[in-house]
């Protein structure tokens, strides 16, 4: 199914000039303000009432329901030189896959550009908007690239992040997305470009996809963050059941999971793991994406089959 025709794509894309806004930045409320929360990441806050925000409003609602609570919508001000270039970069590069797929008829004509969700973190978000995209956050499951969740699919997105701590506050940037001409990617690919020059990006599913998948060789000229929504998720948001089973050593679990996956998966459970011992992420979110890449049935039968052999040890 395309979405290009959805009231939400469409309305914003009309509603890009003319939106009212505010400097203060709501966001400021998880931070002392000096400066605010907009000022030093370049955005103006949206107001209630504006077309943009009431747009974005309603998705949010709509995705979410009244389980999270929606703090602030920023958009970006393009400000700085650095980010003033990447939107050029990126309407350059829509011209030009434009121009690629130009007479093609069907879902693959044009530069097809759709929004997309993406969760980042707070410390990484200054860099993003003025640099660009350095390394996705992701399991790597459908390949090397940053991936992002349809508009209509925020809760995939958010289920898929990390809250940024124990308030469960979450930043969540809506870009827009050069996708072009999409191919299928299957889980457990380790791609990191298109396979062909006749492709663009790639989906997980081309009828309805949940992902949106752009290579690491195109992430910072097909992909343009045009907005931040500021919102608090429940403590146990991603965890709707415990894994409740004996305990084990984690290098004795990548051992056991080593059997089951991939060695491209493996790699990225270690480096997760590697990241928690040096302190770069809690044990919360070491757990968070290693359920994500492994799925809680292997999981749960990998730690109660080793852990109970190492509790009778």
């Amino acid at each position: 199914m395309d979405y290009a025709g959805t009231e939400f794509q469409a309305s914003l894309d009309s509603e890009q000039e003319g939106s009212t806004v505010s400097e203060s930045g709501s966001c400021d409320s998880y931070e002392q303000p000096r400066p605010s929360f907009a000022d030093e990441h370049g955005l103006m806050e949206l107001l209630e009432g504006d077309k943009a925000y009431d747009l974005i409003y309603r998705n949010c609602k709509s995705g979410l329901g009244d389980q999270c609570q929606l703090l602030s919508i920023l958009r970006n001000g393009f400000r700085t030189i650095g980010s003033r270039a990447k939107l050029k970069t990126f309407q350059v590069f829509q011209e030009a896959v434009e121009m690629k797929h130009v007479g093609e008829g069907g879902g693959g004509g044009g530069s097809r550009v759709k929004y997309g969700w993406c969760a980042v973190t707070k410390t990484e978000l200054k860099s993003i908007l003025e640099y660009g995209f350095s390394q996705p956050s992701n399991d790597g499951s459908y390949g090397r690239g940053l991936y992002l969740s349809p508009d209509n699919a925020l809760l995939e997105c958010v289920k898929g992040s990390a809250a940024e701590s124990e308030d469960g506050m979450r930043f969540l940037l809506l870009s827009r997305v050069i996708l072009g001409k999409s191919e299928v990617v299957p889980r457990g690919s380790t791609q990191s470009c298109p396979s062909s020059p006749e492709f663009d990006s790639g989906v997980d599913n081309l009828s309805s996809p949940k992902k949106y998948i752009v290579w690491s060789t195109h992430m910072n000229t097909h992909v343009l963050p045009e907005f931040l929504v500021c919102l608090k998720t429940p403590f146990n948001f991603n965890s709707p059941r415990r894994l409740r089973s004996p305990w084990m050593p984690f290098p004795l679990l990548i051992k056991a999971l080593s059997k089951f996956l991939p060695p491209p998966q493996i790699v990225i459970i270690q480096k997760h793991y590697r990241d928690q011992q040096n302190m770069r992420i809690s044990r919360s979110e070491l757990i968070q994406r290693v359920r994500r890449i492994t799925g809680d049935k292997l999981l749960v039968h990998i730690i109660k089959a080793v852990g109970n052999k190492v509790q009778q040890q």
